[in-house]
């Protein structure tokens, strides 16, 4: 049997199956078995730190932790439990290497710190804390290695730079993780707090989340919008990975810096600007080539929430860019929430719901309804979440201005919430009616 050519073997790579049996083969395809049934346990403790976070970012301040909490049940419940399976997964598809089968136990070893993490800093448990920090990090380097380990096993993968980034958005959780360490024990002095605390953010937020995301747009967004990815899209993106990385190292470095006397504070800030500006520079880059091919996407809410995601990022790393140049601490909060909702949130609900059928479909014909169920009232939801995603933005960076109108934010959080109830109901439907079909199926043929 002939190998399969260059163009045949990169569009399997888009498409998310392994040419050695870890995606969805064929006979996998016309089988009963859900081709991405490895994910549904880690899919579902990411789901459930998500509705928490919701809960609490609602409810606000009178549940312990407040909103400290929501913002860390997210952070590291939701978006790093996926980052850590998605870009095993993909690296496994790209580079064609078997990898580390003990991924499972990675992630275990990921929710345990991350539940010392939740549970230490809200009841004062600080060694409980500092160990559950120390325990997460132990798990995403344990990935580095493994994603290292396979880029350098591959023999020349045509998106190779693609596990690159996601090494280094491990490096940008270790600095984050430290950071928020010293902020969690209280090390830190008054005059440092502000600047550290900036600098995980943007370690955390734009590092680990958002190379990885910027990273995965290049190959697996046009997929997901049923399209071909742009000619030039790779040729932008290579550099614009790399020097983003940097750019964004160099940002941190000076937001640390905020917090130092005289010159050298001011020195810290042109310093942030400076490399958050590049980072802009790169997000222009690789969310650019997506939005162009999403003119011609197959219409669908995935890839309606794959554009808006691509459309907010670069516009929140500018305005929080400018932010920091003033020193405008509102708006950085804003920008904050802007990028966990609208870019990391959005990003995760298109992805998640995109690959729900070959998560939980039992065969194709269950796969195919689950498709058409999942498009129901798919302009509406997408509308409700941005335009409250929009609110919410604009009622924090609002706050305690005259134009800071009361009813920004309960309009927002209803907006918001409405469309993510109404997805999770969509999806619920999805499975029900995915075995439903599976099970009507048998008896119809016979």
């Amino acid at each position: 049997m002939s190998a399969p050519s260059p163009r045949r073997r990169a569009a399997r790579v888009r498409e998310g199956a392994r040419e050695d049996g870890d995606g969805p083969t064929e006979a996998q395809q016309g089988s009963g078995r859900p081709p991405f049934r490895h994910l549904q346990p880690v899919v579902g403790v990411a789901a459930a730190y998500a509705l928490a976070a919701l809960l609490w970012a609602i409810v606000g301040d009178p549940l312990p932790g407040g909103r400290w909490l929501a913002v860390h049940l997210f952070t590291l419940g939701t978006i790093t439990n996926l980052i850590v399976v998605m870009t095993d997964h993909f690296s496994r598809t790209i580079t064609r290497v078997p990898g580390d089968e003990r991924r499972g136990w990675r992630v275990l070893t990921l929710n345990v710190g991350v539940l010392l993490v939740v549970l230490g800093l809200p009841n004062g448990w600080t060694i409980a804390f500092a160990l559950g920090a120390t325990v997460a990090t132990v798990a995403v380097m344990w990935l580095y290695v493994a994603l290292r380990r396979m880029r350098r096993r591959a023999l020349g993968p045509r998106f190779g730079y693609v596990v690159r980034a996601y090494e280094r958005a491990c490096g940008a959780f270790l600095h984050g993780a430290i950071l928020g360490a010293l902020l969690g024990i209280g090390v830190l002095p008054g005059d440092w707090y502000g600047g550290v605390r900036l600098a995980h953010l943007a370690a955390n937020v734009l590092g680990w989340a958002g190379l990885v995301l910027l990273a995965t747009v290049v190959f697996f967004g046009p997929t997901l919008m049923r399209t071909r990815i742009a000619p030039h899209a790779e040729r932008l993106a290579v550099p614009a990975l790399r020097h983003g990385a940097t750019a964004l190292t160099v940002s941190v470095v000076g937001l640390v810096l905020l917090g130092a006397p005289g010159i050298v504070g001011g020195i810290g800030r042109g310093v942030a600007v400076l490399g958050l500006a590049g980072y802009a520079a790169a997000t222009v880059a690789v969310c650019g080539p997506v939005l162009q091919v999403a003119r011609r996407a197959v219409r669908s809410p995935q890839a309606a929430m794959i554009a808006a995601a691509c459309t907010w990022f670069p516009i929140a790393v500018v305005l929080g860019t400018a932010a920091v140049a003033v020193g405008h601490a509102p708006v950085i909060d804003a920008i904050g929430l802007l990028l966990l909702a609208g870019v990391l949130g959005q990003a995760i609900v298109a992805t998640v719901t995109y690959l729900l059928p070959m998560v939980t479909g039992p065969g194709p014909g269950a796969r195919s309804a689950q498709r058409a169920t999942l498009d129901t009232w798919a302009r509406s939801r997408v509308a409700a979440f941005n335009a409250g995603v929009a609110a919410l933005t604009a009622a924090v960076a609002l706050r305690g201005t005259a134009l800071g109108a009361g009813w920004l934010a309960p309009a927002g959080w209803a907006l918001l919430g409405g469309a993510l109830a109404v997805t999770l109901l969509v999806a619920v439907t999805a499975i029900v009616r995915g075995r439903l079909a599976a099970t009507t199926a048998p008896q119809r043929a016979t």
